[in-house]
């Protein structure tokens, strides 16, 4: 079972209220390829309506308890114990043998911790919510959708091997796809072409994060899809990889377009599983200032544990370089459900914290 994603994954664009003036070109927008994408749904739902055989329904989900307890930093207010759930649901409905509605929505916290915490500030919202079609096994996408660009964000093993490389991660963009297979089809090269959501279903229920505002600025946060990413990623016997490019264009008070390349690989040596992943990002979050991440990590199962461990460097201009080292190991306890433990230390921003961190993970 792959933990790599226990860690939660916290919205890093800023959130505020809608201001419905200067917000409307980008919400219609986002409001009508929400529409298209349920428009195209019609004509297979009623034929589905008349062949029940031909729609099928699908879901998984995953419930993770997470327990981080900060007991070291050279800054006080740092240590705190933090227990929060991530809850997900991936749907998928489908038409025949093509055309499908898929959905991923989350349970977690929607704010980051400041203190001691226990189960608080968590919100529901939908992380994705698309149409897909398949066309001569070419895969089109319509909706909020997650554009593809790197994978350590979610294959660094460990509890917290992904924190760093999460920084890069895109998700929760309105726009379209197109996933082709290359090579024999063990290969696939996706486009995408998006722009930030900022309809309803940017907000959440529960602890309210609030509807993404034009003025939140942020790359990619624009009144059209003027940003785009491509990514091949396939495999060779027993190596996976991924390379892509991504522009994402300025926002409102951004000084760039971000924009940048990620190149990564897993391989397996028999029962030892090597990662690393690098990338590049010139206008870093819409500032005039370049960003450089690197992710090496390595798994190997000893008896019926799996132990694992992680470098990170985040190394952003005019900051310090921060640094991430991690172990775990992981050991399924029952069938679907795992629990890790996990140590943590980070050198971020010139302050040095100390975690220490489980995980029970149950998919059902």
């Amino acid at each position: 079972m792959d933990m790599a994603r226990g860690k939660c994954k916290m919205q890093r664009s800023v959130a505020v209220r809608n201001d419905t003036s200067r917000n409307r070109a980008g919400t219609d927008f986002g409001v009508l390829t929400l529409i298209a994408g349920a428009a195209l749904t019609c004509a297979p739902l009623v034929a589905s309506a008349e062949d029940e055989n031909g729609s099928n329904f699908s879901a998984e989900f995953t419930v993770e308890i997470q327990n981080d307890y900060n007991f070291d930093s050279d800054d006080p207010a740092a240590e705190f114990n933090d227990t929060f759930a991530t809850i997900e649901g991936a749907f998928s409905y489908s038409f025949g043998s093509a055309s499908s509605v898929n959905a991923t929505a989350l349970i977690e916290p929607v704010e980051d911790p400041t203190d001691d915490r226990f189960f608080e500030d968590h919100g529901f919202y939908f992380e994705e919510l698309f149409f897909a079609h398949e066309f001569r096994g070419v895969e089109f996408v319509l909706g909020k959708y997650n554009p593809a660009f790197g994978f350590a964000w979610d294959a660094a093993p460990g509890i917290y091997g992904v924190d760093f490389a999460e920084d890069y991660e895109i998700t929760e963009r309105l726009g379209a796809a197109v996933n082709i297979p290359v090579l024999g089809g063990d290969h696939v090269f996706q486009f995408a072409v998006f722009q930030a959501d900022r309809t309803i279903l940017s907000d959440s229920i529960g602890t309210e994060r609030g509807q993404t505002n034009i003025l939140s600025g942020g790359v990619s946060n624009t009144d059209a899809p003027e940003s785009f990413t491509g990514t091949l990623t396939g495999e060779f016997g027993d190596t996976a990889y991924n390379v892509g490019f991504q522009h994402q264009a300025r926002g409102v008070g951004d000084v760039r377009d971000q924009n940048g390349v990620v190149g990564g690989v897993i391989h397996s040596f028999n029962s030892v599983e090597v990662l690393g992943e690098v990338a590049f990002l010139h206008g870093f979050e819409g500032t005039p200032y370049d960003a450089l991440y690197v992710t090496a990590g390595a798994s190997v199962p000893v008896g019926p544990v799996s132990l694992s461990g992680v470098f990170s460097l985040r190394d952003i201009e005019t900051m310090p370089t921060d640094r991430l080292f991690t172990v775990s190991g992981e050991i399924e306890l029952l069938d679907n459900v795992t629990a890790a433990l996990g140590y943590r230390f980070g050198d971020e921003g010139g302050v040095d914290t100390q975690t220490f961190g489980t995980l029970v993970v149950v998919e059902f």
